[in-house]
């Protein structure tokens, strides 16, 4: 279903960059910045298992938009926030590379659908066919995406004693993560020649930073240094980069993950699931390990024990065509 544009939210900044803005202030959103840093105890549990709250709905703000959503962005509102919340979570539609499509009619909405003791988070879309593209058809136009930590500095999800996040690489807990979803491809409006024409994956990924004073600008002041993925679901589009490494990764559960890394790129490892499970557990942790232990084999930047996990985020990385993705069951659990 495609939502229409109110004028009362024409007018909000365009985003620029991945988790960023053009600088105009949007609602507070548990808002820290380089003069006012979030100060807040992190103080590592000595022990305790602790698992997501993945409801209820919350407020998002003072905004055009209902708590639930549909929350839309299309050519003529090309921004990230509010993002709808619920639990301890924040969805987003971050539309980062919406330049990419040519197709005028595009849109992404985002919605969230209580179920009983949960909130499943449904996000709808159509970005147009391969052909509606700026350059390669496999230009990502953008990963709406689930937040859990801290991703920017307007865009987080709850405190360290709700999330366990940022944390440094030495005191994070055991992580894993259990999940259940759904989703369909369809034929774009643009496309008048059949088939679904839809590329997309399901990826669950984080970021680290140099320090847990968490800074995401695009300019000299971000500290990102490390990007790590699990693809669930892969289409045709496989992670950019060189072929995978000949020994894959084997988490203790059995499941088996190929590796990519970029050679021009050593801040970039993916590891993507050899066969899709819809429903399951990921052992985070392990992967997480792995990219720490054997960052020379990879080809990546050495992780430091002192450098800090930022979030747990997980979406669709959409190429072109449209569809639907619905996360029904989310839990991301912690063990100290």
């Amino acid at each position: 279903m495609k939502y229409k544009l109110s004028a009362a939210v024409a007018l909000l900044p365009i985003l620029v960059a991945c988790g960023g803005g053009d600088g105009t202030t949007p609602p507070d959103l548990d808002r820290d910045n380089d003069e006012n840093p979030i100060i807040e105890d992190r103080t590592r549990p000595a022990s305790g298992d602790f698992s997501s709250a993945s409801a209820p709905i919350k407020e998002n703000g003072p905004n055009a938009y209902a708590n639930e959503g549909p929350q839309t962005v299309n050519i003529d509102r090309v921004v990230s926030w509010p993002g709808l919340r619920f639990g301890d979570f924040l969805l987003t539609n971050n539309p980062w590379n919406a330049s990419a499509a040519t197709y005028e009619d595009w849109y992404q909405d985002i919605s969230l659908y209580p179920s009983g003791t949960k909130v499943a988070a449904v996000i709808d879309w159509d970005w147009g066919a391969a052909a509606d593209t700026n350059g390669s058809p496999f230009n990502t136009k953008a990963y709406p995406e689930v937040i859990y930590g801290t991703k920017s500095a307007d865009e987080r999800s709850g405190t360290f004693a709700e999330t366990g996040l940022p944390a440094e690489h030495y005191a994070m807990p055991i992580w894993t993560i259990d999940y259940g979803y759904t989703y369909e491809g369809r034929r774009s409006s643009s496309n008048a020649g059949g088939g679904s024409d839809s590329e997309f994956n399901i990826a669950i990924e984080s970021f680290y930073h140099s320090s847990c004073d968490i800074k995401r600008t695009g300019a000299a002041t971000d500290n990102q240094i490390m990007e790590v993925m699990v693809w669930l679901k892969k289409d045709q589009r496989l992670p950019a980069g060189q072929a995978p490494h000949a020994t894959p990764f084997t988490t203790s559960d059995g499941r088996v993950y190929d590796v990519y890394a970029k050679a021009s790129n050593f801040n970039y490892i993916a590891y993507v699931a050899r066969e899709e499970q819809n429903s399951g557990t990921v052992m985070y942790s392990e992967i997480l390990n792995d990219a720490f232990d054997n960052a020379g084999t990879y080809g990546v930047y050495q992780l430091k024990d002192t450098d800090c996990l930022a979030n747990i985020l997980m979406g669709t990385e959409i190429w072109h065509g449209a569809g639907t993705f619905t996360l029904s069951d989310y839990q991301i659990n912690r063990s100290y």
